[in-house]
């Protein structure tokens, strides 16, 4: 018998892998997929993303350094840069195979090609069933994604609540209609492209990723809605694209039972304003093995569940709770905040603090609220 199955080797599960063996759990990893493999993605990894590795990013990983974001509706736009990079650009094929790899070495046992199929709860343990096999195990951490044959037998917080849904595809700067653009270590995002979300333009090593997401309750016709950016940005339609749904769930009410955590986008840990995903994942991850880790030593306090979500609250609530809020605005009067945030330079720039890990979106609405949303001060 294990300590620890993972269930799924992306950032959640490679991350939580990763810290249940370096905090001496015996541990065991299950992907469906062999890695490298593609996943649909903007490529954007925050500073707040890169910190939490706990381990230099390889140059051979990184695609280019961002600084600022440029956003526009209509005519108005907005633009604010920092010194320092907010975010690195990362291709996922490499990055997510690098963590895999990072849990390997730290003595996690990773199987790929692995599909787990159902699990079995008892007061004792949790059976496994797989493609190949039944393993039992003390606890179990969900990692396996929001979707697939695990979520409808098992469903957790991210089969459930709005979902920031988008469609993406990554094309050569060398195209007729992008070589004129330049990388200028700036995120474009166009928020009159797609409802309640954005279109994006994000720079990457002789490539541009390209797409357009928002934060859905109900379907919306995503595809063509990008096939219409396209349009606008000079292309011609492209019918070629990969899309994704990430649960948006805040901190959710329950994240697991007695031995079963959920991470990442199984818990629901997406961020509501900018659909980031890969930071809230991989803290997750790391706080569920953590959490495990405790109750195999005898330290943990409360129930595990309960602990696990304090834990969550305290590290990720001011983040993922507070975006909702401040996406539930922006969304429904998009100019209004591109026109706000030209008008307070200073407004832009502190909140370019947030994927830099100097503030979260609680203290920087508290901020904005308490010096007056709407004065005329440009600061």
């Amino acid at each position: 018998m294990t300590d620890c199955i993972v269930v799924g080797a992306g950032p959640a599960g490679a991350c939580a892998a990763r810290r249940a063996a370096e905090r001496g759990l015996k541990t065991v990893c299950f992907e469906k997929e062999r890695f490298p493999r593609h996943k649909p993605c903007g490529g954007a990894l925050s500073m707040n993303g890169v910190k939490a590795l706990g381990f230099a990013l390889p140059e051979t990983v990184q695609e280019g350094l961002v600084y600022g974001l440029r956003a526009i509706y209509g005519d108005r736009r907005m633009e604010a840069r920092r010194s320092r990079p907010i975010a690195v650009m990362v291709r996922r094929e490499a990055f997510d195979h690098l963590l895999m790899e990072k849990a390997r070495e730290s003595g996690a046992e990773i199987h790929m090609e692995q599909k787990v199929l159902r699990l079995e709860e008892t007061e004792a343990h949790v059976t496994v069933e797989t493609s190949t096999g039944v393993y039992q195990s003390r606890y179990v951490i969900l990692a396996h994604g929001a979707t697939g044959i695990l979520n409808r037998r098992h469903p957790g917080p991210g089969t459930k609540g709005p979902r920031w849904k988008a469609v993406t595809r990554r094309f050569d700067a060398s195209a007729p209609w992008l070589c004129s653009r330049k990388d200028d270590g700036m995120l474009e995002f166009f928020f009159d492209a797609y409802p309640h979300g954005y279109g994006w333009v994000f720079p990457l090593r002789g490539a541009f990723s390209i797409g357009v997401g928002g934060l859905h309750h109900s379907r919306w016709q995503t595809g063509k809605a990008f096939g219409g950016f396209l349009t606008r940005l000079g292309a011609s339609r492209e019918s070629r694209y990969s899309g994704s749904a990430i649960p948006c769930c805040g901190i959710a009410p329950v994240l697991g039972s007695r031995r079963i955590l959920y991470a990442g986008d199984a818990g629901g840990f997406g961020e509501a304003f900018s659909g980031e995903g890969i930071f809230y994942a991989m803290r997750s991850g790391q706080l569920a093995a953590d959490t495990i880790a405790d109750a195999v030593q005898g330290t943990l306090r409360l129930p595990l569940p309960q602990a696990y979500r304090s834990r969550c609250l305290q590290v990720l609530g001011d983040n993922l709770i507070y975006a909702a809020f401040f996406a539930r605005w922006v969304y429904w009067f998009p100019g209004f905040f591109v026109a706000l945030f030209a008008r307070k330079p200073q407004w832009a720039r502190d909140f370019l603090g947030i994927p830099m890990g100097e503030t979260t979106y609680k203290r920087f609405l508290l901020n904005r609220f308490s010096r007056g949303l709407l004065g005329n001060t440009g600061r």
